[in-house]
């Protein structure tokens, strides 16, 4: 009896000393500046409360940028803390999702075949006209750690339209403005990502966020990559 009770409690400790490295590990990455990709193949409504919580508190000072490629049935507000809306002044939407349709009206194709150097006309031109305003944002935002909150929702219209070489390069270059201010930059990607898109997004990647919905509860999986520190599954605050 006193084994298993040596056990349960070294078990326990164990446990506590994850959660304090992963809660250290995750604080020190925040205030750096980091690239967050969040995955899942959830409704649009769970990934909206996803990046509400990474959007930061409503009373928290923030400068919120959301980009948006892909329509948003729920609403560009759904994906911003409550009580924060699109017109609020600490929030700038970058809506290009009527660009991203007209784009993916012109490709015969979902997947576009790219030219020889990775890119195509159409999908070059949604890359630079959604890269020039973001960047701009990030310019013209508050530096500080945590202070810039970008949200891209989502990669998966520039993968389909620009292809995965590009889009990697776009996601690259928004960090490292993003990183440059201590900012945080979320980026949406629905489905299961299959592995050669993970291995082209790991590289700019420092969170990667796993959601799922159980029994219809949303839920989510924090992953820090480069180290051996992940969360179990855990409800998702709505």
């Amino acid at each position: 009896m006193r084994d298993v009770t040596r056990s349960r409690d070294s078990s326990s400790q164990e446990l506590s000393q994850d959660r304090t490295s992963f809660a250290a590990e995750l604080m020190q990455r925040k205030r750096q500046g980091c690239c967050v990709l969040v995955t899942g193949r959830v409704s649009e409504q769970t990934r909206a409360a996803q990046s509400r919580q990474l959007f930061g508190a409503r009373d928290a000072s923030r400068h919120r940028v959301l980009a948006l490629t892909d329509a948003t049935p729920t609403g560009a507000g759904r994906y911003l803390p409550d009580d924060i809306s699109p017109a609020h002044s600490s929030v700038t939407v970058l809506d290009y999702t009527e660009t991203a349709r007209d784009a993916t009206g012109t490709v015969e194709t979902p997947l576009q075949q790219p030219d020889v150097d990775g890119s195509n006309e159409v999908g070059s031109r949604l890359e630079t006209m959604l890269r020039e305003p973001v960047e701009a944002a990030v310019r013209n935002g508050p530096s500080g750690p945590g202070v810039l909150r970008l949200g891209v929702a989502t990669l998966g219209a520039l993968i389909a339209i620009d292809g995965l070489s590009p889009t990697q390069a776009f996601v690259r270059a928004v960090r490292a403005d993003v990183v440059d201010v201590h900012g945080i930059v979320h980026f949406h990607l629905p489905g299961t990502p299959d592995p050669e898109t993970l291995d082209a997004l790991y590289p700019e990647t420092d969170i990667h966020i796993e959601l799922r919905e159980s029994h219809h509860v949303p839920e989510h999986r924090w992953h820090l990559l480069g180290s051996e520190l992940s969360t179990d599954w855990l409800p998702v605050r709505s």
